[in-house]
């Protein structure tokens, strides 16, 4: 074959996938109906009322939990203290996922002779603002990533993260971790 000729065969080969990947596209419904949270026909959607119903979406998180990376870091830049809490979602099988809702990182003393109901210091963040979903969202660890600042907080001997995520399909997850 001449170069020509592979360059023939070449492009009719993209022009196909590029067929393909839109015909697939229109398929997988890639539209919302207005009211819908998230993308697919599959998503959650909100009632006038305000609240979730699940349609089927089989990918929501259905477990959370404080991953074993979380700890204190000092800052390189500002020498402060922080908490790297990283945070792992997963699927009804078991399979790590993103997360679309409302989420809140709570820091508790963990000894458990001296505790309290009351938090040391809290922090939420609404993870149904794509943009800052995607800033936290670590593709290495499939894990979220919040860089907690801690101004001003006098740290327990032992500190535990508690962690509360209400999903916008209307599921509500917890999660405990003692930072080591």
């Amino acid at each position: 074959m001449t170069v020509f000729a592979l360059q023939a065969v070449q492009s009719r080969r993209i022009g196909l996938v590029l067929c393909l990947c839109a015909g697939l596209l229109t398929q997988a419904g890639c539209v919302t109906n207005g009211s819908g949270v998230g993308t697919g026909s599959h998503a959650a959607m909100m009632t006038d009322g305000g609240q979730a119903i699940d349609t089927g979406w089989p990918f929501w998180p259905r477990r959370m939990r404080v991953h074993p990376l979380s700890q204190f870091v000092t800052d390189r830049a500002t020498g402060k203290l922080l908490i790297e809490a990283r945070i792992e979602f997963s699927d009804g099988d078991g399979h790590t996922c993103k997360a679309f809702g409302q989420i809140v990182i709570a820091l508790h003393d963990a000894d458990r002779s001296q505790f309290t109901a009351q938090e040391i210091a809290k922090w939420p963040e609404d993870l149904t603002d794509l943009d800052l979903n995607e800033v936290y969202f670590d593709d290495v660890t499939g894990t979220y990533l919040f860089r907690l600042e801690i101004q001003d907080i006098t740290l327990p001997p032992e500190s535990e993260l508690r962690v509360i995520f209400h999903s916008a399909d209307g599921m509500r997850l917890r999660a405990e971790y003692v930072i080591p």
